[in-house]
């Protein structure tokens, strides 16, 4: 099998593996295995989790536009 990956993509996966393939093989086989409920729920909790400070941050930017 082939599989065409953008050049960029290949160049961060070749920073952080020796084995290419293996390191895609192991990537999508982590993905098959996990439901998407279950990642929506994690990302929904950081997101809740960090939502103040996030929400102040964007306030200091609109609050530094405005004057």
């Amino acid at each position: 099998m082939h599989i065409d990956l953008p050049d960029e993509l290949v160049a961060q996966i070749d920073a952080v593996a020796n084995d290419r393939s293996a390191f895609v093989a192991d990537a999508v086989r982590r993905l098959l295995h996990e439901p998407d409920d279950v990642s929506d729920k994690s990302e929904i909790a950081l997101i809740n989790e960090l939502a103040d400070e996030l929400n102040a941050e964007a306030e200091d930017v609109l609050e530094y536009q405005v004057t």
